[in-house]
């Protein structure tokens, strides 16, 4: 359908990389491009979230981006000073484009986004954001939604639906010719902690933006203090861990699991404890 109509073939983009690999400058890209360059009339793109300071975060990178290009400032307006707070565009025939900031705590409902732009997806408490701009997409005739995020931990979470359906998709497992995932990360049995060579699987930009000395020094305080382990592993190596913190690695909590005779070990002296969780 998309071959015949000439229209977008993609409508939603997930991309999950480790922390410093360029997501935030991407979106801002991404939105820079949706004002000035994709032909749509009236548009609207939202650098989103469910706080504005986090919206602020995607929308500043574009901010930048313009304020660095001659080209970009000559065609493109700036309202607001420290902090800008809107980028307007206008085009032939007095068509009128912007590109703003948008929160839901902003109590606003009733965007129609020609691209919507949300970072940190792993933050997102709820599916509101996404929601919130794809309702608006009804009226547009290629819209694009581009999540952007590290890997979480709550699996039960907006961010792990949507890494969980990219993942399908791009393994053929789910039909959906609408979406577009990247998702980096290691292998199954790679040991990002001994071995330095897996560590560009998940940081698409190591040598560029992100250095090895710089992951050599996360992977030492992560061998050093169990408790960081866990927030290393998933924003620089995309592990979905289990909790923020871990006072033992879960491979070593796995490698311990077993079938226990309660009896054999009390007649060896073995002293046994149960702990049970009620939280």
């Amino acid at each position: 359908k998309w071959e015949a109509t000439g229209l977008r073939r993609f409508r939603r983009f997930y991309d999950e990389e480790g922390k410093g690999n360029g997501k935030s400058p991407m979106l801002a890209g991404i939105g820079l491009y949706g004002l000035i360059a994709d032909g749509e009339e009236s548009a609207e793109i939202y650098a989103a979230a469910s706080k504005k300071d986090q919206a602020q975060i995607v929308f500043q990178n574009a901010v930048s981006m313009r304020a660095q290009s001659a080209k970009l400032t000559a065609r493109i307006s700036a309202q607001g000073e420290n902090p800008v707070w809107q980028l307007t565009y206008l085009g032939k025939g007095g068509d009128k484009r912007y590109f703003k900031p948008l929160a839901t705590d902003d109590g606003q409902s009733g965007p129609i986004p020609h691209f919507g732009l949300c970072d940190e997806v792993h933050e997102h408490k709820s599916r509101d954001v996404i929601d919130m701009l794809e309702r608006g997409f009804k009226v547009r005739t290629q819209p694009l939604i581009a999540m952007a995020t590290n890997s979480g931990t709550d699996r039960k979470s907006i961010c792990f639906e949507e890494h969980q359906h990219g993942a399908n998709v791009a393994a053929g497992i789910v039909d959906d010719d609408t979406t577009f995932a990247f998702i980096c990360s290691l292998d199954e049995g790679d040991d990002w902690e001994n071995d330095p060579s897996c560590w560009i699987k998940a940081n698409p930009l190591l040598g560029v933006a992100v250095t090895e000395e710089y992951l050599a020094i996360q992977v030492r305080q992560a061998k050093l203090m169990p408790g960081k382990r866990n927030g290393i592993a998933r924003l620089h190596f995309c592990e979905w861990t289990q909790s923020v913190n871990a006072a033992i690695k879960r491979e070593a909590w796995v490698a311990c699991r077993g079938t226990i005779d309660v009896d054999e070990m009390v007649a060896k002296g073995y002293p046994c404890y149960g702990g049970l969780d009620l939280s």
